[in-house]
């Protein structure tokens, strides 16, 4: 018997420091699940809040109008030289282009106007072509008894210029974001209207059939339409963009807020000193429109083996070698996204500077032949507070035929290292 009681207690014992070593491994297991489930939230907050910060950006740069003027009792606003504002516009097509310069031909615009009695209400306002024909070329009505069928909201009328070259497209483009933004216009209710003479196959078409889903050529049969409001979209030169000696880019972040958005890359890459993406721009020779051979200068002369003395020398860097114009430009974008050290010779590709993260680095070279007080793209990078390097070769036994430079491995990955040691505190 006393065996017995001896045999329980001691089983009794047992079990009551099994129970509490379940116990313990219960609440152990509940604390872990419950740090899980935090840093789950956590991550989410984070996932949140730079969503949040996304849709924020939109509204970081205040508009003004302050830099609006306006004629004819306020029926024309302008916003500086970069567009004109105009409601109630039926646009048709006129047909023989023989007595019409370039900026006019193919349309005719009537403006409805209570105020604007004739063409010298808009005189003395300083503006330049293509907006001053344009407003030359208004006829002027104070009723439009034939409204046409087919109406549309806003439209933005557009004369292109350079259309193979992607710096000067951005700066038209910037002119119509900034119209965009400051009339608060939704990008689903307008429509662009061409009005130049470059036809649909131009190099750079698929990036205006990307932003700007609506298109009218007005070289091509059209029918009359009607437009609550038109906008007049200036050159490129007379934007901000092309502004080079601002201290900074009005509306950047609504500029680029709008390409990231459209190309779906609104979350950027965060730098990883341990995997640095570095990018090299290579340039090729292209046809344009017309399959006509376009000779392009500044072009590398050793690139592969320049390529691969530097992945040599960087063996856990990612170093990519791409011709950009030979990729959609939805792709051209994504691999935009993902580079923290960009390297191009001088050229319109490097104006993708202006999506780069917010880490990125830039080296811009230089040819013997090129003058460096091309300030574009250091201008850009200043801008954006990036990183910014420029190197020129003087070695004239280092241009080749066919606007072909070579450039050291050694001199860039000097630069590499350079930007590297500015942005991380250890070089890995």
């Amino acid at each position: 018997m006393m065996k017995y009681i001896l045999f329980s207690r001691r089983s009794l014992f047992v079990w009551l420091i099994s129970l509490e070593l379940t116990y313990i491994l219960a609440v152990v297991y509940l604390v872990h699940s419950n740090i899980g489930r935090d840093d789950d939230r956590r991550r989410l907050q984070e996932v949140v809040k730079r969503s949040d910060q996304c849709e924020k950006t939109r509204t970081q740069t205040l508009s003004s109008s302050s830099n609006f003027f306006y004629a004819c009792a306020k029926e024309i606003k302008l916003y500086e030289n970069m567009f004109a504002v105009l409601n109630h516009v039926v646009i048709e097509p006129s047909g023989d282009c023989l007595y019409q310069n370039n900026d006019t031909c193919g349309f005719n615009m009537k403006f409805l106007s209570t105020h604007c009695r004739n063409r010298t209400d808009l005189r003395g306002m300083h503006l330049k072509d293509p907006i001053l024909s344009w407003l030359k070329a208004l006829k002027i009505t104070n009723k439009i008894s034939d409204k046409p069928h087919s109406s549309r909201g806003v439209g933005f009328i557009v004369a292109r210029h350079d259309v193979n070259n992607l710096y000067h497209t951005m700066t038209q483009i910037y002119n119509i974001v900034v119209a965009k933004h400051l009339l608060q216009i939704t990008y689903n209710d307008s429509v662009i209207i061409f009005v130049d003479v470059h036809n649909e196959k131009t190099m750079l078409q698929e990036l205006w059939n990307s932003l700007f889903k609506d298109a009218i050529h007005t070289r091509k049969p059209m029918p009359r339409l009607y437009f609550d409001t038109l906008v007049m979209i200036n050159s490129g030169y007379e934007g901000h963009l092309s502004h080079l000696r601002l201290p900074n880019l009005p509306f950047i972040s609504e500029f680029t807020e709008f390409f990231t958005r459209k190309f779906e890359i609104c979350r950027r890459r965060e730098l990883n000193c341990l995997n640095i993406n570095i990018l090299i721009i290579l340039r090729q020779d292209t046809r344009n429109e017309n399959d006509t051979l376009l000779v392009t200068e500044r072009k590398f002369h050793n690139e592969r083996q320049m390529l691969s003395q530097l992945r040599k020398e960087f063996p856990k860097y990612n170093i990519r070698g791409v011709r950009l114009d030979s990729f959609p430009i939805r792709t051209q974008f994504s691999f935009i996204s993902q580079t923290d050290f960009l390297i191009g010779m001088h050229g319109a590709g490097l104006t993708y500077t202006l999506f780069l993260p917010e880490h990125a680095g830039v080296l811009e070279l230089f040819p013997s032949y090129r003058d460096t007080g091309n300030t574009h793209y250091r201008t850009i990078s200043k801008w954006r507070n990036l990183f910014y390097r420029a190197w020129q070769n003087f070695n004239l036994k280092n241009e080749f035929p066919n606007f072909e430079t070579r450039f050291s491995a050694r001199t860039i990955g000097y630069y590499i290292m350079e930007y590297i040691n500015a942005k991380c505190k250890t070089v890995q």
